[in-house]
């Protein structure tokens, strides 16, 4: 049930803590993305905790919103790296290509220059 703000003469202090009642059973439920998610409506933005990345819908798909990474340390990367995930330098775009596993080098990078 949604909490309405207070009217002159209700208590404030009552509202607030019905406020944060609601936040707090509610709050995770606007963030994190699940399978039943649906991209029809655009503008809505999620946290894929499975990817772990923040996605928005944009014509009727979940697209990645493009956050920096920790620089990889080298092509094979580590624990965690994931399709899709981005990092920069100052000298670098640095790409990760398929799921850490170990030994596969998934970082690809492309130098950056001055135009």
């Amino acid at each position: 049930m949604p909490v309405t703000p207070p009217v002159l003469g209700q208590d404030v202090r009552q509202w607030g803590r019905s406020l944060n009642g609601f936040l707090a059973r509610n709050l995770g439920k606007l963030f994190f993305k699940t399978s039943g998610d649906n991209p029809s409506e655009n503008g809505i933005f999620l946290w894929d905790d499975e990817k772990n990345y923040p996605v928005v819908s944009a014509q009727n798909s979940f697209r990645q919103i493009a956050m920096q990474q920790a620089t990889p340390a080298n092509s094979v990367g580590a624990s965690g790296d994931n399709v899709g995930m981005i990092s920069w330098d100052t000298n670098y775009i640095y790409i990760c290509t398929a799921a850490y596993d170990g030994s596969t080098a998934i970082w690809k990078r492309v130098a950056l220059s001055s135009y």
